[in-house]
């Protein structure tokens, strides 16, 4: 499109909206004559860039016209006032196109709204990021606000997993509890190595007080499995979890999840959450084995430490997010019976 009709353009969308024209049927009739006018003088400026008039040239610009549509669609719908996060790329291409960001509480929304240019933020699936802290929508803020030339969707974590919180579908939120249920079979907390007893010894040391707690809140013995055998825990226990992950808002567990994909662990991503664990400690549990082979083999330069790191930043994110919610949560009443 050309600086002439872009003008065009400009000048007749003031037009139609303007407030004198007051006949719906006539601001209609006006706007469809102006869109073929336009898609008319589209069409002759791509015609005449052209060195050859083919059938296929003329296909291309209708395919154009279409797109520059729905990309004024979007356009509408971020000047009333969204902020659509579905346009943004992840490959960091994305130009910056706001100037300011900020944060709101709306009574409308009942919670805290992060804004960019004074708007509310919408996920992918057009539901408005709506936070029940202040602290979430300052950070939201600031990771905008820190953006460069582009948008890079790599330093934007906290807005990425608020936005995996807000988008979840009930089969999700239903697959993942699924699949926490699942994995505990084979958690390495309710693991003991019965040949390695340096390695047997770390682990009474860090994970029998995770199970002690977690026997005692859910009031059934969890199962500890040595050798190749997996953990077959008690149905009345495995009920208990269930119910208990039911309680839990999508926040919370898609937040939890996230935690649990890091630390490998349910029982260490609960005992992180409820406060029986501190997050330092947290990477020992981890990588309890790989750490004590470092001590007899050496630590591989730039390997251990960066895991270690990588391990921490992407638990932070959802960890933070936990924290700013409740500080330290009581684990909610569960009646197994």
């Amino acid at each position: 499109m050309n600086y002439t009709t872009k003008s065009l353009k400009r000048v007749c969308n003031s037009f139609w909206n303007n407030r004198y024209i007051t006949s719906t049927t006539t601001r209609s009739l006006l706007k469809s004559n102006i869109n073929t006018s336009l898609a008319r003088s589209y069409t002759t400026t791509a015609s005449s860039s052209t060195s050859s008039s083919s059938s296929n040239n003329t296909t291309k610009s209708f395919e154009e016209i279409q797109k520059q549509r729905a990309d004024n669609e979007k356009k509408a719908k971020f000047l009333r006032g969204e902020v659509m996060l579905e346009g943004i790329r992840n490959d960091g291409t994305s130009l910056r196109w706001y100037k300011d960001t900020g944060y709101a509480y709306s009574e409308e929304h009942k919670g805290w709204l992060p804004l960019i240019d004074n708007r509310p933020i919408k996920t992918p699936m057009g539901n408005v990021i709506v936070l029940p802290a202040k602290e979430i929508a300052m950070a939201i803020a600031a990771e905008w606000i820190n953006q460069g030339k582009y948008i890079l969707p790599s330093r934007l974590p906290i807005t990425q997993t608020i936005i995996s919180c807000l988008d979840i579908f009930p089969e999700g939120r239903k697959k993942m509890i699924g699949e926490f249920i699942t994995h505990l079979s084979s958690d390495p907390v309710a693991y003991r190595d019965d040949e390695d007893m340096e390695l047997k010894a770390l682990q009474d040391q860090y994970f029998n007080p995770i199970i002690e707690w977690g026997s005692k809140y859910y009031g059934v013995p969890f199962f500890i499995s040595t050798g190749l055998k997996v953990s077959d825990h008690p149905p009345k226990l495995l009920k208990a979890i269930e119910k208990h992950l039911n309680l839990l808002s999508n926040m919370e567990l898609v937040c939890l999840q996230l935690i649990a994909q890091s630390s490998k662990s349910f029982l260490i991503t609960l005992a992180l959450y409820y406060g029986q664990i501190k997050l330092d400690s947290l990477y020992k549990m981890v990588a309890m084995e790989e750490d004590l082979q470092s001590q007899t083999w050496g630590k591989i330069p730039f390997g251990h430490d960066l895991d270690e790191c990588e391990t921490h930043n992407e638990i932070a994110p959802p960890l933070f997010i936990l924290r700013s919610m409740k500080p330290i949560p009581n684990p909610p009443k569960v009646n197994i019976h």
